[in-house]
């Protein structure tokens, strides 16, 4: 994030105001979010926050919206005693943070709403709610609230004449020149078109744009937001920003396996909220696909390998019908016994049952290194409809093992397509045609990244580019299962280039709108996140937790990681750093000694580094014995 210059503007004598001898002064102070301050002879009204240490004989401070990254820079000027004026939109956010994070602490899992949670840890006092329409007036100026969500659900934009000057406060509405600070925020249900919040990726980019063209009506003469540069040419930065997001949900629609999910008048529903009604929208045609090989047994979202033998090999395990269908077929000596599980990911629909499967059939679990931590200890993560059935003792692969079983030549592998933590297995059987088995990561129309929460990363030897790699590293004709998919399916070289060529397209895109180094702190959440994500302890304990970093940058990177805990919990150190290589990570550990309260207690904690300043950033929920 490049720094902001301080923006001053002194006005005397000016008409908007009451009286011919006031003196006006709008002040910007840049930082991780900007504090803006309007002095009237004397009288103090602040927008987003301002500097702690002169917090003292505000008036007011007006809010954009209710995440902790940015209110709390507002928090001391609330406690010194300036009253809050909010977006009604947002009080559950900002009334009810206790509420949330109590209910957070077990409906983190199997959850498919992907929303933020940077929610604050405690409530902050609000004087007054607005809705859009609603003027604070003040000292003779006239502050309009505009509801202009997109970044979150109730954000709303503050618009005012000071000095001659039309100025709109637009939160985190646009940054700089064109840029949105992630992709991830915007992901939502689509309520009109029957998709939930997990397959929603870019929902609110819909609402971005409506309200861009709604600040775009007011034509300011600058823009302030809550973060980044003051934007002194509104119309020129609004229209790039407009033409980048509808450019990239355009090039999403051009390869969603949506299309194969939800068909095509669905997807045309999404993509005209976006891009307008009538817009062009184009599919990618379905490849070719035909009927499962008998030696493959479908069920659900889990597949049997049945060997000659008799013998069988699970793929996956979501649900009890899954080990109840396996019984019969024992019991209907199709098969004799099975002989092993692989989990491909841990997706409730595919990992929920895998620990009652293996102690139904004694039989051991397989998963690749990168995720089998995840698969043992579900709790110590946040991520999309994970499972929250911990699997004993499995059996780590690296990347590429080979297991010879009876006729089967069975090679494993770490395959990040529609999540970071995945694998897939690929099947050779004498006399047949090989299958590759990806779990969920690509369907005949398709890319399955329709959750950016499941991190989909841009790297050349990290997501869906090393999963395409992969495809075309096996030199023979081959089938692709997707577990969801009642066929198998297999892509031409066309296809492939097809697939491709538009997700470069797509990472160049987003090297554009995000104001990074690197595009993939835009779409990865978890780039900084704690370890363990969640822990239950008794009261008094002290637990390690650390926080673990990713550096995306192709330039070695200093993070500061400075954490916050409640009243009466004690962190060691109290602020620790650590250097990073280009693409490598690493972990900053700390000692978390809690309070003798029972509940759920939040951790949080600052991420700083060049260019790079996030306050109360990530978070770890501790629930209290």
């Amino acid at each position: 994030m490049k720094p902001l210059l301080t923006f001053l503007l002194l006005v005397a004598a000016c008409g908007i105001l009451p009286s011919t001898q006031a003196d006006v002064t709008l002040t910007v102070d840049p930082g991780a979010v900007n504090g803006v301050l309007l002095d009237v002879n004397g009288h103090r009204l602040a927008i987003y926050g301002w500097k702690s240490d002169d917090a003292a004989n505000i008036d007011h401070v007006l809010l954009a919206h209710g995440r902790r990254d940015v209110v709390w820079r507002a928090t001391p000027l609330i406690e010194a005693g300036a009253k809050a004026i909010a977006p009604n939109r947002e009080q559950f956010a900002l009334e009810q943070p206790a509420e949330f994070w109590k209910e957070f602490a077990t409906g983190r899992f199997h959850d498919y709403g992907q929303q933020s949670t940077k929610i604050l840890a405690d409530t902050i006092p609000i004087d007054r709610w607005v809705n859009d329409g609603d003027v604070v007036e003040w000292q003779g100026f006239n502050f309009r609230a505009l509801e202009t969500p997109g970044y979150t659900h109730g954000s709303v934009s503050w618009v005012a004449d000071i000095g001659g000057k039309k100025i709109a406060f637009t939160g985190d509405l646009i940054y700089g020149d064109g840029q949105i600070l992630d992709l991830y925020s915007f992901q939502d249900a689509i309520t009109d078109a029957q998709i939930r919040g997990y397959h929603g990726y870019g929902a609110r980019l819909a609402d971005l744009v409506a309200s861009l063209q709604k600040i775009t009506d007011e034509k300011p003469d600058q823009i302030i937001p809550a973060r980044g540069p003051v934007i002194q040419d509104p119309q020129r930065a609004i229209e790039r920003l407009t033409q980048r997001v509808q450019s990239l949900y355009r090039n999403y629609l051009s390869t969603n396996a949506l299309h194969w999910y939800f068909k095509e008048d669905r997807m045309r529903l999404c993509g005209e909220r976006v891009l307008g009604k009538g817009a062009e929208i184009q599919l990618m045609p379905y490849s070719h696909h035909e009927q499962t090989p008998a030696w493959v047994f479908e069920d659900v979202t889990s597949r049997l390998l049945i060997s000659d033998t008799g013998n069988a090999f699970l793929l996956d395990c979501g649900y009890q019908r899954v080990i109840d269908d396996v019984k019969k077929l024992i019991e209907q000596g199709v098969i004799k016994k099975v002989e092993g599980i692989f989990v491909t990911h841990y997706h409730d629909d595919h990992a929920d049952m895998v620990q009652a499967a293996s102690e139904a059939f004694a039989c051991p679990v397989y998963a690749t290194s990168e995720y089998a931590d995840l698969l043992a200890r579900p709790e110590a993560y946040h991520l999309p409809a994970m499972t929250a059935n911990p699997i004993k003792d499995i059996k780590i692969l690296e990347d590429g093992h080979q297991m010879k079983w009876h006729e089967f030549q069975l090679t494993f592998y770490f395959y990040p397509g529609q999540a970071w933590y995945h694998g897939a297995v690929f099947v050779r059987k004498a006399d047949q045609k090989p299958i590759f088995f990806i779990g969920d990561s690509f369907a005949p129309s398709g890319f399955d990244d329709y959750c950016v929460q499941n991190r989909n990363l841009l790297h050349e030897d990290s997501g869906y580019l090393l999963c395409l790699k992969k495809l075309r590293d096996i030199k023979e004709p081959f089938w692709l299962v997707n577990e969801h998919i009642p066929f198998v399916f297999s892509f031409t070289n066309e296809e492939l280039d097809y697939l491709e060529t538009r997700y470069r397209e797509r990472i160049a895109i987003q090297r554009e709108l995000f104001p990074f180094d690197d595009p993939n702190y835009g779409v990865d959440e978890q780039w900084a996140v704690f370890y363990p994500y969640g822990s239950t302890v008794a009261a008094g304990e002290t637990m390690k937790i650390e926080m673990r970093i990713t550096n995306h940058s192709s330039v070695e990177r200093e993070f500061t990681v400075t954490p916050h805990v409640p009243t009466d919990w004690a962190i060691s150190p109290p602020i620790d750093s650590i250097k990073l290589a280009p693409r490598q990570s690493g972990a900053v550990k700390f000692s978390l000694t809690v309070s003798a309260t029972s509940g759920v207690g939040l951790v949080t904690a600052d991420i700083k580094s060049d260019g790079m300043d996030f306050r109360e950033w990530s978070e770890a929920v501790i629930t209290v014995r």
